[in-house]
């Protein structure tokens, strides 16, 4: 494994070279792990500026990473490197970094839908985990409504689960926080680029899961993003930051 001291392109060669995105992941979450904060602070640093002009080599790896800090082992790292940058005065890197508690949501995006069973009573959340695991396209059409995150971390790993799927999921208006971050945390899932700009569309995604998305942006995107009037004001300006049309991949 190794250290941070190397420089951020020598990491980004390396985990560039690891192909299997859940492997690529959980050895950067290792990494970040490992290290001492100072130099998690320069890491993320270094690397959310090079991905920010889009050098393709570090967006990969800031997509890395950003996967990896969404995983709740990394909150106290993560939050440790937000009050760091708060404190040295970048507030755009702290705002990336803080993690956002969620917002009152409607209760339409936490009812469960009904999935009755035989005896017409409301399934019980082990009988609706199990459904997830169910190589059912038919059951994966119901699960895919269902807004308790332990149900959805099952459903994101069913081999029937399409890209579609996901799509439509994270295109739902409303929808829990929870859900969406359940996304985030999927390696398999978030190099997707049709789900990534999905989630970045729906305007009840936390703003700490969107902005670290928008650096692998590409230009046609980035601009409309940019002029959705229905999306917080700090991701739209972080579209209209991204490099000139000619630079994004």
């Amino acid at each position: 494994m190794p250290d941070l001291e190397d420089d951020a392109a020598r990491l980004a060669r390396r985990v560039a070279a690891v192909r299997d995105p859940q492997v690529r992941v959980a050895y950067v979450r290792a990494l970040l792990l490992e290290a001492a904060a100072p130099e998690v602070f320069a890491l993320i640093v270094d690397v959310a500026g090079r991905a920010a002009v889009s050098d393709p080599l570090h967006r990969d790896l800031w997509l890395a990473m950003a996967t990896a800090l969404a995983d709740p082992v990394c909150g106290a790292l993560r939050a440790g490197a937000a009050a760091r940058a708060r404190a040295s005065g970048d507030a755009e890197l702290a705002t990336l970094l803080e993690a956002v508690e969620p917002e009152d949501v409607a209760d339409e995006a936490r009812r469960v839908p009904t999935q009755g069973g035989r005896d017409g009573r409301p399934l019980t959340l082990g009988e609706r985990k199990s459904l997830a695991r169910r190589p059912s396209r038919e059951l994966i059409a119901k699960v895919l409504r269902d807004p308790h995150p332990d149900v959805v971390h099952i459903l994101l790993g069913n081999p029937r689960l399409t890209e579609d799927d996901l799509v439509r999921l994270c295109a739902r208006r409303p929808i829990a926080p929870e859900v969406l971050r359940e996304v985030a945390r999927s390696p398999r899932w978030m190099v997707r680029y049709r789900v990534r700009v999905t989630i970045l569309r729906n305007p009840h995604t936390p703003l700490d899961l969107a902005l670290p998305l928008v650096p692998g942006l590409n230009a046609q995107d980035a601009r409309l993003l940019a002029a959705s009037e229905d999306l917080p004001r700090a991701l739209r300006d972080a579209c209209a930051r991204l490099g000139p049309p000619e630079t994004l991949h």
